[in-house]
């Protein structure tokens, strides 16, 4: 019996392996790896920002750090555009099964990691991992994901308040214009955001807008952009697309300046849009060419799995970056052990997102197939 209890959570575990590592027929590992590399960026920003506290790294924050780790967001938002469209114009649109299952998806991890944050909070009003001052209206706000001002209690829930923003928006041109305007709507939306910049930050008008029209719209409409015109665009060889990434890649380097989080500079949004808007498509169309020659390998590599569980190493790893970070200012290591420590510190972020995706959000996913899978249409016999 105690032999039996020991080894269950391993065979668990094995079979969540498993189950995970099919690939489905139509799925996309190229915009799967490209969400593994987007969380991996944002992951090595913040693991800096831990090392820093650490004596003789304080100025650990490098040019990849200022210059063009602290966009992977901008890469989030260009991945969701073209997500958002293939889901909703690849099968036919059910409001209520959309909304469910996009629910379902987003929220119960959320709010799970959203209520150790505010546990957190409540034990100490100070411990917000650099969020600010919060009151019970903004913590409220920050479980909904609902836009505000400032940040979240939960940090990294700015960005989905962006993509809930985007994800309402689809909904209700699908549900009430019709699925062919979402483009129109996106170009819309973008117009206003260049005039509502520009009214804020040249006119000197305060314009509180939900985020309704963020510049980050633009990198969404992007992303629909990218989905509308693909077949277009494969006309082009997927190393044209990487030579034009570089080459607006090199540009934000060069000319965009990060920003306060929400107050983002419009050369900054729309030279890191177009730069993974590029990318993007260099990997779509570098798959397709695959699949058409029939040299595709539909497996899980490393980067597919980074992928899979990118949302839960985004909600995991301000967590066990913090606690670490607290035990590391009071250490203090020789130089070899530093770069032990930080190496250490990485295996255990990687490690406990993917133990939580496993676990968890696999799981939640599945869940929220079975319970949003179409009933099967019977042939009724006379």
């Amino acid at each position: 019996m105690k032999a039996l209890s020991t080894t269950l959570p391993w065979l668990v575990l094995s079979q969540r392996l498993q189950a995970a590592s099919s690939v489905h027929r139509d799925e996309l590992l190229s915009v799967q790896r490209l969400r593994g590399l987007a969380v991996l960026m944002v992951l090595i920003v913040h693991i800096e920002d831990i090392a820093m506290k650490m004596p003789g790294w304080g100025n650990v924050h490098g040019t990849y750090a200022r210059a063009f780790g602290y966009s992977a967001p901008d890469l989030f938002f260009v991945i969701s555009g073209f997500i958002m469209s293939h889901i909703t114009f690849s099968q036919p649109f059910e409001p209520r099964r959309w909304l469910l299952s996009r629910f379902i998806r987003i929220y119960p991890l959320f709010f799970l990691f959203c209520l150790l944050a505010t546990v957190l909070w409540l034990i100490n009003p100070a411990m917000t991992m650099g969020s600010g001052n919060h009151t019970w209206s903004s913590v409220l706000l920050s479980w909904l994901a609902w836009p505000q001002a400032g940040l979240p209690l939960l940090f990294i829930g700015w960005t989905l308040e962006h993509e809930i923003v985007f994800y309402a928006t689809v909904f209700f041109t699908a549900s009430v214009l019709g699925r062919e305007r979402l483009l129109p709507v996106m170009l819309t939306l973008s117009a206003l955001a260049a005039v509502r910049w520009w009214w804020t930050h040249q006119g000197g008008a305060p314009w509180w807008d939900w985020h309704l029209t963020s510049l980050f719209i633009w990198q969404f409409t992007l992303g629909v952009l990218v989905h509308h015109t693909l077949d277009r665009l494969a006309r082009w060889p997927a190393w044209a697309w990487c030579v034009l990434a570089v080459l607006c890649g090199a540009s934000a380097v060069l000319w965009a300046h990060p920003g306060a989080i929400n107050e983002e500079h419009p050369v900054r949004v729309i030279t890191f849009g177009l730069t993974y808007a590029c990318v993007l498509i260099a990997w779509l169309v570098h798959e397709r060419k695959q699949r058409l020659q029939g040299t595709f390998r539909a497996q899980r590599d490393a980067w597919v799995w980074a992928g899979d569980a990118s949302y839960s190493l985004y909600l995991t790893h301000p967590f066990v970056l913090a606690t670490v970070g607290k035990a590391l200012a009071l250490m203090h290591l020789a130089p070899w052990a530093q770069w032990l420590c930080v190496l250490v510190v990485t295996g255990l972020v990687l490690s406990t997102g993917m133990l939580v995706h496993l676990l968890l959000e696999r799981p939640i996913i599945d869940f929220g197939r079975r319970l949003t899978r179409r009933p099967i249409q019977r042939a009724q016999t006379p």
